[in-house]
């Protein structure tokens, strides 16, 4: 029964070395990002949004981890008056869509294609009241945005 024993451990043993000595070196890679996924987006407007005025949304995929950290301290009437200097300066660091709707209007949404090298997904919507319209949002799966009258609010689910 010991020799049994023994003979099991070094069974593994040389199982494990010719195991772990088998695999050439960079074939065995650390994955950063996730790949690439689908974003649904359902939008609710009300009809009192914006004060009863049109809302413009961008919804940033950026992919330059220095512009998201500087994109997230920046409030949606600072992104609306820059972002056509910055797109010419940045334009393979994110990808934008743009869409403006009235209040009360219904809305269909085509997913969107997030790609693997994206960093994080910034939705921005320019109301005309005071306050930062601003808000990170997950890169895949379904996100509700309800567009009400002074501000957005953003619901996660499955």
């Amino acid at each position: 029964m010991r020799q049994c024993v023994r003979f099991s451990w070094f069974a593994m043993l040389v199982s494990f070395a010719l195991v772990s000595c088998s695999i050439p070196r960079g074939v065995v890679r650390k994955t950063t990002g996730l790949a690439s996924g689908k974003l649904s987006l359902e939008v609710t407007i009300s009809p009192a949004a914006n004060q009863n005025s049109p809302v413009a949304v961008d919804v940033l995929l950026i992919k330059d981890k220095a512009l998201l950290k500087t994109i997230q301290g920046m409030p949606a009437s600072e992104w609306f008056s820059k972002k056509a200097q910055m797109q010419p300066r940045t334009p393979k660091a994110f990808e934008m869509k743009q869409w403006e709707w009235v209040p009360g209007q219904q809305v269909q949404i085509p997913p969107v294609t997030v790609g693997s090298d994206v960093k994080g997904v910034v939705l921005f919507a320019k109301y005309s009241t005071p306050g930062p319209h601003i808000a990170m949002i997950p890169s895949r799966g379904r996100v509700c945005v309800s567009l009400n009258e002074q501000d957005f609010s953003i619901d996660c689910g499955p």
